[in-house]
């Protein structure tokens, strides 16, 4: 039976506050984890501080955007009193968390940022939600998201502009930018988001924290989206984001595993990661491609952390990647991104997206044409693209014998000033001084994701105006522990987490 949250806080009407815990504002789950053990804290003591964290900076930042904290304490000491009893539910016990309001929670709004859903309450959680909640984890509140989920910025005109904690003028990412500044800045120890289009991946990259696109189908995403989501859907997964590589893998924990109709008789066990050293990996490297150009300061992050790697005695082959028509690639990928998606279009949309496939010129592979074109698609052109997919994933696979892990961009730039004029498709990017169409970074979200394949995100340096960038690490499908492991590894070397100092 799923806990009900039935009375729903917006922002700033949160009950009297509690006596604000400032040490464990930027403190990762294993080390509340440990103390709540060890009853160094309490569980209503870590809800404190979020909510102190939220207090402090949520009225500019703007990232949890739903919140029950009455309900919140109420189970937090409900947590504290499991543990003094003896009875722990494992890793995420008693820790605080907020989800991506596109999940559903029992009496909560789901809105996708779209007016038209105001109203539209939840009448159970999502399955990870669920999970989460049987797992022992408090939840906070939901956070901020574009409209539709369909941009890297989180704004909408129900919620209003989430902003990057690092530098306010500037996007946090999206469409889970709302769950990467709240972990951010201290108001949640993790957030579950979701990606199609790098929504977990970009806003990890552009607030400086870690993050983990799953292998596609590992978790369910039934009670996600509108009209409460299906199980499998097409590209789209689930995954943590945190602020150590360590508590990536402690959520994902929790959240993998089939639906409810198939827990019956399906059982995940991910490979387990045995590499205990940066040297004993054969990295891969990809700091640019021609298809997507990425600015000067995003490819010399990841061109030194390759240059470091190799001084820490680990293998690595440069402009390594798999052996496949990448503009190809990027136009299947856009395609069945569309087609993903078009369930999302009203009716009068929908008509639009059809005639504008009619109208579109042969041959055009811009993102402006084939967005139409892929929501219009016939279920036999979609079929006619598998082999495709497949051709792609056998040159995956032909690169992963060479390398255990590829590390490239995880986005064109580090994060861009706020721009909510026109549609995301209509805007462009400042690319090492030329405009560049927004959607062309698309190639970084598709280029693994496509395949389902596993990857994670962690800090890799700063630019010369010191916004952060990620490295995205891209393991074989199913790998996901190694992606991860990876990352704790790049962490312990110094590429970790750092709070805001704004």
């Amino acid at each position: 039976m799923s806990d009900s949250f039935a009375v729903v806080r917006p922002t700033g009407m949160a009950p009297q506050a509690q006596p604000a815990a400032q040490p464990w504002r930027y403190e990762t789950i294993a080390a509340a984890a440990a103390a709540l053990r060890r009853r160094e804290v309490s569980s209503s003591e870590l809800v404190a501080a979020c909510e102190a964290a939220w207090r402090a900076d949520n009225g500019t930042i703007n990232a949890v955007v739903v919140s029950d904290f009455a309900r919140a304490y109420t189970v937090a000491r409900e947590r504290d009193a499991e543990l003094a009893a003896g009875r722990e539910r494992g890793p995420l016990h008693g820790v605080p968390f907020t989800i991506k309001e596109s999940f559903d929670v029992a009496g909560w709004p789901t809105t996708v940022g779209d007016p038209g859903y105001r109203g539209n309450l939840a009448v159970r959680h999502a399955g990870v939600v669920q999970r989460l909640c049987d797992a022992g984890a408090v939840l906070l509140g939901k956070t901020n998201v574009p409209l539709w989920l369909r941009d890297w910025q989180s704004y909408n005109d129900i919620y209003g502009t989430t902003r990057n904690p690092h530098d306010p003028a500037r996007t946090p990412g999206g469409s889970s930018g709302g769950s990467a500044a709240a972990v951010c800045t201290g108001m949640a120890f993790f957030d579950v988001g979701s990606d199609i289009g790098s929504s977990i991946r970009n806003p990890a990259h552009y607030c400086g924290i870690f993050s983990h696109k799953s292998t596609h189908g590992l978790v369910s995403l039934e009670g996600h989206g509108l009209p409460g989501g299906v199980a499998l859907p097409d590209i789209n997964v689930a995954g943590p984001l945190a602020r150590s590589a360590a508590d990536l893998e402690r959520v994902l924990a929790a959240i993998i595993g089939p639906n409810e109709e198939s827990v019956c008789a399906l059982r995940y066990e991910l490979p387990r990661c045995e590499l205990s050293g940066l040297s004993h990996i054969r990295f891969g490297i990809l700091g640019n491609h021609p298809v997507a150009e990425v600015d000067a300061d995003v490819e010399r992050c990841i061109v030194d952390l390759g240059r470091a790697l190799e001084r820490h005695g680990a293998k690595v082959v440069w402009d390594a990647r798999p052996q496949l028509d990448a503009a190809e690639l990027l136009r299947t990928y856009t395609l069945l991104l569309r087609a993903s998606t078009c369930g999302y279009l009203g009716d009068d949309a929908f008509a639009a997206a059809l005639r504008a496939a009619d109208a579109a010129a042969p041959g055009d592979d811009s993102y402006a044409s084939l967005q139409y074109v892929g929501a219009a698609l016939r279920h036999r052109d979609w079929l006619k693209l598998q082999p495709l997919r497949e051709r792609y994933a056998a040159a995956w696979r032909m690169l992963f014998e060479r390398v255990d892990v590829l590390l490239c961009p995880v986005a064109a730039t580090a994060a861009f000033p706020l721009d909510e004029a026109g549609a995301p498709w209509q805007r462009t990017l400042n690319v090492n001084g030329k405009p560049q169409p927004l959607t062309t970074q698309l190639f970084w979200a598709g280029h693994s994701g496509l395949c389902g394949l596993p990857s994670t995100v962690a800090p890799a340096g700063r630019t010369a105006q010191g916004l952060p960038v990620g490295v995205q690490i891209v393991a074989p499908r199913y790998h996901d522990l190694r992606s991860i492991r990876v990352a704790s590894l790049l962490e312990a070397a110094g590429y970790a987490y750092a709070p805001p100092t704004r």
